[in-house]
């Protein structure tokens, strides 16, 4: 049934945008000037390596093993159970990480704009949301990316109408903390840029595998500009006072005023912020049931959808009581379990699945 479904390189590289930037807009110039101080903006340049190296991790098993996910071919290279628990550790990964993207999502709608809603009301509109598009298969989800993501790009452009109140005096004196703090400052980011491995889920259903490749780059280059367009904007704006800041861009767009017309923006935030959270949660959620669906060997993953929303649903207040904990979480913890998950295990299975395959060649020779 997967096969069946078709999408285009071009939408692949769509909905990466979102995945990548849903929180990271709102968090990633607070995390990276903690460390990086007024050089935050050198750390998405530097987390394009690790977002190159999980496209070309993700393009290489698919060229070994098309037609896969990580599921399925980590049982070809390493055995049916190491397999099994392959998959499961990708399965919690995801419905764990679904969850957290929610909470983060439900904490900012609730603590900025609807604070009278409870947190379960926000979480559960948006996961039936999720859940109605992921039943709709692949091809869903990836239209519903074309969409928003037009509309989740655009606020961005905004935040031009700051340029008369950006002291771009705030980016020196560069490299006055030397490169350490820089490096600590981008591992945040470049946790979150490898998960571009997630393409790996997307192309057993690509019309064009072979321009996969072409569109991913584009669209980590895309997010790398988008990323030091977003952390110089706030830099210029708040200056010293960045790092103390929860949601420096939700100030940046209240700070536009055009004319005493153009103003009161954060509307336009929240919008964008749903839009992009919509496609990164149905992306992720998408990932775990098929995670799941493949490990139990069942022909359809949806009759699971509703039933690990009801889990995903739970992973929302068990991992996360509270922001400080999510905060923390972000930053001291999710860079490292990113390059495991999307990284490491990776790197370790084509590495295997090269030694096999070399060996296999040999074996006439000897």
């Amino acid at each position: 049934m997967l096969k069946a479904e078709k999408i285009s390189p071009f939408q692949i590289a769509l909905i990466m945008h979102p995945v990548i930037l849903a929180t990271g807009f709102l968090a990633l110039p607070t995390i990276t000037a903690q460390y990086a101080k007024n050089d935050l903006w050198m750390t998405s340049i530097i987390a394009f390596i690790p977002g190159m190296v999980a496209i070309l991790l993700a393009l290489a098993l698919h060229k070994l093993y098309p037609k896969m996910t990580i599921s399925q071919y980590s049982e070809q290279i390493v055995g049916i159970w190491p397999a099994k628990l392959i998959s499961f550790i990708y399965f919690l990964y995801f419905m764990s990480s679904t969850g957290m993207i929610l909470r983060q999502y439900a904490e900012f709608v609730s603590g900025n704009f609807l604070f009278n809603t409870p947190l379960a009301v926000i979480i559960g509109t948006i996961l039936l949301l999720s859940a109605f598009a992921i039943r709709g298969g692949v091809e869903v989800i990836a239209r519903c990316a074309v969409i928003c993501t037009y509309l989740f790009i655009l606020p961005l452009f905004f935040l031009v109408f700051l340029a008369p109140d950006l002291d771009f005096r705030n980016i020196y004196p560069i490299l006055s903390h030397g490169a350490v703090p820089i490096l600590k400052g981008s591992l945040t980011p470049q946790g979150w840029l490898s998960e571009f491995f997630i393409i790996s889920y997307f192309l057993p259903s690509a019309s064009q595998p072979d321009k996969v490749k072409k569109w991913s780059i584009i669209s980590l280059i895309v997010v790398v500009i988008s990323m030091t367009y977003v952390n110089l904007i706030t830099l210029f704006l708040l200056g010293p006072d960045l790092p103390k800041k929860v949601y420096p861009i939700l100030i940046a767009m209240r700070y536009i005023s055009l004319a005493d017309f153009f103003e009161n923006l954060e509307s336009v935030l929240l919008a964008m912020w749903v839009l992009g959270n919509f496609v990164k949660i149905s992306v992720f959620f998408y990932a775990g049931v098929i995670s799941y669906t493949q490990m139990c060997k069942s022909s359809d993953f949806r009759p699971t959808v509703f039933p690990l929303a009801i889990l995903v649903f739970l992973f929302c207040y068990w991992d996360i009581p509270n922001f400080p904990t999510l905060a923390n979480h972000n930053k001291l913890v999710a860079p490292f379990e990113l390059f495991v998950v999307f990284l490491a295990i990776p790197f370790v299975l084509m590495s295997i699945a090269f030694l096999r395959k070399g060996r296999r060649r040999g074996l006439p020779n000897e």
